[in-house]
C-alpha cells in the first residue's frame, strides 16, 4: 500500500510542479487561479459524480453509497469537535478562526478523489465524492459560523444549493431508476468527469506559486498542519478500529479506507477563498493550504499503509 500511494503522490506532485512552474513563469494573478477552481467545482466535480453513477443498478453500491456518506459525516465531525476543541475560540484572535476552518476541512475534491482514483480505481472515485457533498453542506453551515464567529451567519441556502449536492440529487435517482444518459451527453459528461485529476492537481500548483513563504513559520500554521494532517486522521482512525466499522458491510475495509484517505486531505483551498470573503486574514489561509498540501504528500502514503494494516 505504501509504495501504491507514494507513487500516486508522486506523480500527484508532479502535476502540481507543473502548476506550479507554469504559474511563476506566467505570473498568472490569483484571480485567474479562482476562475479555474469555480470550473473544478461548478461542472468538473458534479459530472465526476454523475459519470461514476452511469452503471447498472445494483442494491449493493446504493448500501456502499450510504455507508460512506455516513462516514463522511461521522469524520467531517469529529474533525470539527477536534478542531473546536484543540482552538480555543478566544486565542489567538481572527487567525485562530482560520486555523479551526483549516484544520477542520480538507481538499477532498481537488486532492481526496485523484488519489482514490489513482490507488483503488475510478470506480471509488464516487465514494469520495459523497466526502465532497457533505463538505458543501458543512462548510456553508458551520465553517461559516467558524469564520464568522457566530452561528446565526449560516448559509442553508448555499449549503444546499450548490453543485455537489444538486448533482448528486440528479446521479442518485438516475442510478436507482437505471436510466443511462444519451449518447452525446453521456459522452460530454465523461470527458469533463476525466478532466478532475490533472486540472486539480494543476490548480494546487498554480494556489501554492502564489503563497508568500516568509511566513511557513508561523505556530499556528504549523499546529494547524499537524492537526490536519496527522492528529484528526489518526484519531478517525482509532475510532473506527475501536468500533470496528470496517465490519458493518461487506466490503467496508475499502470503504473505510477511501474514508480515511479522503479525510487525511490538506486544508481545503476554500479556507483562503472563504476567509477573504469574510474579511479575514486570506494571505495566511493560503499559506496553510499551501503547506498543507506539501505536507500531504509524506503523511497520507503513511496513514494509508498504517491503515491497510489495521483494516485489511
Amino acid at each position: 500500500m505504501f509504495s501504491i500511494v507514494f507513487q500516486q503522490v508522486f506523480i500527484m506532485f508532479l502535476l502540481m510542479l507543473i502548476g506550479f512552474v507554469y504559474a511563476k513563469a506566467t505570473g498568472m494573478k490569483k484571480e485567474e487561479c479562482n476562475r479555474i477552481c469555480n470550473i473544478l467545482l461548478m461542472v468538473v466535480t458534479p459530472c465526476l459524480l454523475l459519470s461514476n453513477l452511469q452503471r447498472p443498478f445494483q442494491k449493493e453500491i446504493l448500501w456502499e453509497l450510504l455507508f460512506s456518506l455516513i462516514l463522511a459525516v461521522a469524520s467531517s465531525f469529529l474533525a470539527i469537535l477536534s478542531a473546536r476543541f484543540l482552538f480555543l475560540p478566544k486565542a489567538g484572535g481572527e487567525n485562530r478562526r482560520i486555523e479551526r476552518y483549516g484544520a477542520s476541512f480538507g481538499n477532498v475534491g481537488f486532492i481526496g478523489i485523484p488519489l482514490v482514483t489513482g490507488i483503488f480505481g475510478a470506480e471509488y472515485a464516487v465514494y469520495a465524492v459523497v466526502f465532497v457533498v457533505v463538505f458543501h453542506v458543512l462548510s456553508w453551515t458551520v465553517g461559516v459560523g467558524m469564520l464568522k464567529g457566530s452561528f446565526r451567519a449560516m448559509s442553508w441556502k448555499e449549503a444546499f444549493l450548490n453543485p455537489g449536492v444538486l448533482s448528486c440529487l440528479v446521479a442518485v435517482p438516475l442510478f436507482v431508476l437505471n436510466i443511462t444518459l444519451p449518447s452525446p451527453i453521456g459522452s460530454v459528461v465523461h470527458y469533463l468527469s476525466s478532466l478532475n485529476t490533472p486540472l486539480a492537481m494543476l490548480v494546487c500548483g498554480f494556489f501554492i506559486a502564489g503563497v508568500d513563504w516568509k511566513r511557513f513559520g508561523d505556530k499556528g500554521i504549523l499546529y494547524t498542519s499537524l492537526t490536519r494532517l496527522v492528529l484528526i486522521p489518526f484519531l478517525t482512525m482509532l475510532l473506527y478500529w475501536a468500533l470496528g466499522i470496517h465490519r458493518f458491510i461487506e466490503g467496508g475495509a475499502v470503504l473505510v479506507l477511501v474514508n480515511l484517505i479522503a479525510g487525511a486531505c490538506p486544508s481545503a483551498i476554500a479556507t483562503s477563498m472563504m476567509a477573504a470573503r469574510y474579511g479575514l486574514d486570506g494571505e495566511y489561509a493560503s499559506v496553510i493550504v499551501a503547506v498543507t498540501t506539501v505536507g500531504c504528500l509524506f503523511t497520507v502514503p503513511l496513514i494509508a499503509t498504517v491503515g491497510q494494516l489495521i483494516f485489511v
